[in-house]
């Protein structure tokens, strides 16, 4: 009996060994620290959805603009990105109706809001007289400019010397340093954004010489064809806005003149070096929600970048 339970316990022992010799070796979890660990990528994030913002105007919810000729390009260009128009839609939808007739049509309730140079006297008597109260917000910067004949060899005035010249006791231009010729100094009729720019910056309405009204062009571009007229401007001089004679309606034959010797450009207008700085302004009702909204959006960063690639120079 004790040799079969003998035989028996080392059968088993034997049975036990060559099993445990036989086993693979088990490999210990693999942690993220060792070569072995899986690179298990990060779960992939879903990207949120860009908030959509309804428009800030429609064409019909839009105040109604109009303005002077040199701003024209200037509601384009804030019509055209925000009621997403191209060039050609944006030159349908805007018309503006001079200066002096912008005030007019505003006062009258024909419109909401114009982008004008500051009022003349007469204008702001208008604005006082009505029976609302409103508005004048710089939106945009520019310069009162002269321009001369192409012909003329001079490049510069001082502020005296164009003083001089505008009050009559300066008459030819040999008297500042040019050539012996009669000055023919040509002026806008009053009301006129360009005239109004002249008795406020240059010369007070009291101060300026008496012109005949060949010599008071009505439309702007009618002075610049006049001052750069090949046989008979070369003895002229006349005024402007800066954006309109340098970008809008620019003839061969006629030349800006620097001021005190600082030439009108981008830069000296942003900078103020030069000495005649001036601007476009919005003018509307006071206590206009709609129109105070779209003042907002005009001077606000995107606002003024509009401005500055349309070709005006933005207010910083």
């Amino acid at each position: 009996m004790r040799t079969r339970v003998l035989a028996l316990i080392l059968c088993l022992v034997f049975a036990l060994s060559a099993f445990s010799a036989c086993a693979k070796p088990q490999k210990t979890p693999a942690t993220p620290d060792t070569p072995d660990a899986p690179n298990i990528p990060d779960e992939p994030t879903v990207p949120e959805e860009p908030e959509i913002k309804d428009p800030l105007f429609t064409a019909d919810t839009l105040p109604r603009l109009d303005g002077s000729t040199a701003t024209i390009p200037l509601s384009e260009g804030w019509v055209s990105d925000l009621l997403g128009y191209t060039a050609e839609q944006a030159q349908d939808f805007v018309h503006h109706n001079t200066t002096h007739n912008a005030y007019v049509n505003l006062i009258e309730g024909k419109c909401d809001i114009i982008f004008v140079t500051p009022p003349s006297a007469d204008e702001l008597k208008m604005l006082e007289d009505a029976e609302e109260n409103y508005k004048v917000v710089r939106v945009v910067k520019d310069a009162f400019v002269f321009l001369v004949n192409d012909q003329n060899p001079l490049t510069d005035l001082s502020l005296e010397d164009i003083k001089s010249i505008y009050r009559g006791t300066i008459t030819n231009w040999s008297q500042v340093g040019g050539e012996n010729v009669d000055i023919i100094p040509y002026q806008r009729p009053d009301n006129s954004g360009s005239q109004t720019l002249m008795y406020k910056m240059v010369l007070p309405d009291g101060e300026i010489m008496d012109a005949p009204t060949s010599l008071k062009p009505g439309e702007m571009g009618d002075l610049v064809d006049a001052v750069s007229d090949y046989t008979t401007g070369k003895g002229a001089i006349g005024y402007s806005v800066y954006y309109y004679a340098s970008g809008m309606y620019v003839q061969e034959g006629s030349k800006l003149i620097s001021v005190n010797g600082v030439c009108p450009t981008n830069e000296t207008i942003a900078n103020d070096t030069y000495p005649l700085i001036e601007g476009y302004y919005a003018v509307y009702r006071e206590g206009d929600t709609n129109v105070e909204k779209l003042l907002d959006y005009i001077l606000s960063e995107n606002g003024q970048a509009i401005a500055e690639r349309s070709g005006y120079v933005p207010l910083s």
